[in-house]
């Protein structure tokens, strides 16, 4: 069979990374893989799956109309070209409608995974163009979809993918629990687009000086707004998840770096606008929190002094192991079942 993973963020990177290395090493499915032009996506997907067939398809340069036309509009073309060209059987992606509506026109199956299906206008779309919906236990109604228990970040960062190496630290002259990992996503993408820019640049001068800080910004152009002390990261960074794992703190403006902090045993801020039942998992395990930007500074200010207690890290890795899927296995799986149908 030929199949087709479709890749238009980062997050997407690492979602499938593990289940496209186990079914190369098998052999028994040739794959091809799509690539969105987005900031240094291209350039972190050549390094994480070199020697794969990586094509990059669809432009997405952080505008309205990029977003609507390149990014969507031109995709679905050039992919229900590249999909007919290449003979692909069955394609998989993460809420890439473009590929289930390429898919669907030609007659052949696609599976979509989503953490976000109450966003109603996606959703619309995912219904109408793939054979099935694949998301965490968040909805009330789930017999519409296929469920899978865990966050879709767990298929990379559960102890089964992932150690941690402390070695990473040493690029950065960092000691273990003693600096802050921050991320400031672009609002160039309509996940984002009324946010509104720089949602930490807003507060940035107000955490302490002392304070040491690693930045990861989606929009180097606009650095100068950033403390000149902070350590700025350049992509493709090497084993960032080992970075954020022994970090003080995470903070984002983005909501998947949270949830990946939250999942890998550390106190994560999300400090964006958007509201996600899926954050909620990890709400309630006390180590996701929804602050507003004006509260970040203070929350740090009192880390050491809050009344929480932040569960054991290792233990608390081991429950979510003990409790949740393998969500690698469980796309292997699903991918085996249709090519078994």
């Amino acid at each position: 069979m030929r199949i087709l993973f479709d890749i238009s963020h980062p997050a997407h990177l690492n979602f499938f990374k593990n289940a496209i290395r186990k079914i190369h090493s098998l052999g028994e499915h040739q794959l091809y893989i799509t690539c969105l032009r987005r900031g240094r996506l291209p350039n972190i997907v050549l390094s994480e799956l070199e020697g794969f067939n990586i094509t990059c398809i669809g432009k997405h340069r952080g505008n309205i109309f990029s977003i609507i036309f390149e990014a969507n509009l031109l995709k679905f073309f050039q992919l229900l070209i590249f999909t007919k060209k290449r003979k692909i059987d069955f394609g998989i992606s993460v809420g890439s409608f473009t590929l289930g509506a390429a898919m669907k026109l030609r007659n052949k199956p696609n599976i979509q995974f989503d953490d976000d299906p109450e966003s109603s206008q996606n959703l619309f779309f995912e219904r109408i163009t793939s054979d099935e919906i694949h998301i965490p236990p968040i909805l009330d109604e789930n017999s519409k979809f296929v469920v899978f228990n865990a966050l879709k970040e767990w298929a990379y960062l559960s102890p089964s993918y992932f150690i941690p190496n402390i070695e990473a630290l040493k690029i950065y002259n960092l000691k273990p629990y003693e600096y802050l990992f921050i991320r400031e996503v672009s609002s160039g993408s309509l996940n984002y687009i009324d946010q509104g820019s720089f949602t930490i640049a807003s507060f940035a001068n107000k955490l302490d000086e002392s304070q040491i800080v690693l930045l990861s910004l989606e929009d180097k152009s606009k650095k100068d707004l950033y403390p000149d002390k902070w350590i700025l990261l350049e992509e493709p960074v090497l084993d960032i998840h080992s970075l954020i794992y022994y970090s003080k703190c995470v903070i984002s403006s983005g909501d998947s770096m949270a949830r990946e902090g939250s999942v890998l045993g550390r106190p994560s801020i999300y400090c964006g606008r958007r509201e996600m039942k899926v954050n909620d998992i990890m709400k309630n395990r006390k180590l996701f929190f929804h602050l507003k930007p004006f509260e970040v500074p203070i929350f740090i200010m009192n880390l050491d002094k809050l009344c929480i207690v932040f569960p054991d890290q290792k233990e608390y890795r081991a429950s979510l192991n003990d409790e949740w899927d393998d969500v690698t296995v469980h796309i292997l799986n699903s991918i085996n079942r249709i090519a078994n149908l």
